[in-house]
Order: C-alpha cells, then structure tokens, then sequence
C-alpha cells in the first residue's frame, strides 16, 4: 500500500497508523522529521528514500537527519536541476562515487518549443507592462504564472490588481498548507486564470493550463529560473508556451543573454545577482 501526507507530522502519523502494512510513504522533511521525534514513526523497516527536488531538501534542518537514515538504507536523488554544490553536500554523509547517475541530454535546458522573450525595462515601468499584458491578453489565451521573488511583492502585486479589477489568485508561504492547496485546487480548475506567486509554483505542481510565465522579478538563481520556465510546455499542455522576463538591470540583461542561448553555462553569474 501507499500512503501520503500534506500539512504536518499528525498527518504523516495518520497515514502510517492507519496502514500497518505501508509499503511506501510520502511526506515533506519537516513532517518526517518531527514524527521521527515524537516517536510516532519508525524507519527500521526502510530500503530506499527517494529524494524529489532534491536540491531543494539540502539544508541543515535536514542533513542531520539524512545522514542518520542513509547509514541502512538507499537513496535515489531525483531533480531537474543539480547544482554544483548537490555533490559536495551528499558527499558529507554517504559515497558519492557509488551513485549511478542517469541523466537526458535536456538536464539544465528548457525545451526548445518554449519561447523566451526578455523585456527591458525600468524598474518603474514593470507595473504598467504587467497591466497592459494582463487586460489584452485574451481570455482564451490560457493561464497565467507571474512570479515574484518575495511574498511581500506576491501581496504588493495582488493588491494592485484588485485595484484595476484584474481577478487573480495569490500563493506564497506565508500562507498555510492547508489555504496553498485550495487556492492552487481553484487554479487548475480553471476558476481563476491568473495566479500570482514566489517560487513555491515552481516546483511540484500540475500546471498543464499554463500557457505563460511572466517573471515579474528576474530570479536569483539559474535553478529558479530553470523551474519558472519548466512551468510552461509540459506533457499534456495543448500550447508550446511562452516565458516573458521583466530585466531591470544591465547585468540582468548579459545574464538574459546567456540563458536564450547556452542556459547552462552560466550558473555563476546568476548567483551573482544584485539588486
């Protein structure tokens, strides 16, 4: 059997307790973390652990525990982007040189039918584009993704469209699991057809509907960018889509550059951004 948990450890103890004979249980880090400590779950039994987004789990409140499950079992690391700093990290507790890598020539490169187009601009008139775009775009045009890299901007943004009655959806972290999963719910079933977010949409999520990224705010990292992009395009989408950059910056602009053309080259230079 197989079991799943959204929104805490209580429901990833529900999910086990309910299934004496779980076979396979998904969770969150965190969710995992804290039922390990409250001694509501047990791993004795574990062979494998699949890693998902793998670069994403990387962080010190999640290493420790790692390590600790890795001395008994197999892990599968999974993602479509690896950062150069993933080997160095996974080396730290377990033989990196034992993994067997499997990887597609498109690891790091959008696919080729999703167009890119990088406006420049300043920083003043992203508001009124983002606004032009919106009340044009037609309302068969499919939805709409506009990323931003804070969610004080996610709310900044959604009040402003309020403003000019643009209906849309708001998703950011602040939010509880519970509320991100009904709004992103109402999202896929076509209720509203703009949703505004951080990099919380980018990943993990069946956004089939999207036929446009909008990255209001340039992303940080090539990895970001990557994720936004892969949004877009995907198996069952009925458009190729499209992926429209707001660049503020002159460094942003060479950066730009280098993403239309050799996307994954140049991940030093996007951990580089400054605002």
């Amino acid at each position: 059997g197989a079991g799943g948990a959204v929104g805490g450890w209580r429901a990833l103890c529900a999910a086990a307790g309910t299934s004496p004979g779980l076979a396979v249980l998904l969770g969150t880090p965190g969710a995992l973390r804290e039922a390990l400590r409250r001694r509501f779950l047990a791993l004795e039994r574990l062979r494998w652990m699949v890693l998902d987004e793998a670069d994403s789990l990387m962080d010190e409140s999640f290493t420790g525990l790692l390590e600790e499950i890795l001395e008994r079992t197999q892990v599968v690391v999974v993602g479509a982007t690896f950062p150069a700093g993933l080997s160095e990290t996974l080396a730290k507790f377990t033989d990196v040189g034992r993994f067997i890598t499997l990887s597609t020539q498109s690891l790091h490169r959008l696919p080729p039918h999703v167009q890119q187009k990088f406006v420049r601009l300043k920083g003043q008139d992203k508001l009124p584009e983002l606004l032009q775009l919106l009340k044009e775009r037609p309302s068969s045009a499919g939805a709409v993704l506009i990323f931003c890299n804070s969610a004080s901007t996610v709310n900044w943004l959604g009040y402003i469209l309020d403003d000019h009655k643009i209906k849309h959806l708001r998703l950011q972290g602040q939010m509880s699991a519970a509320a991100r999963a009904g709004i992103f719910a109402s999202f896929q079933k076509g209720e509203v057809s703009v949703l505004v977010c951080t990099d919380l949409a980018s990943r993990g999520l069946d956004t089939s509907s999207v036929q446009l990224v909008v990255n209001y705010d340039f992303p940080d990292t090539l990895q970001d960018y990557l994720h936004r992009a892969g949004r877009v395009g995907r198996v069952g989408s009925k458009e190729p889509g499209a992926v429209l950059s707001f660049v503020t910056h002159r460094i942003l602009v060479l950066i730009s550059v280098a993403v239309n053309t050799t996307i994954f080259s140049f991940s030093g230079c996007f951990s580089q951004l400054s605002t």
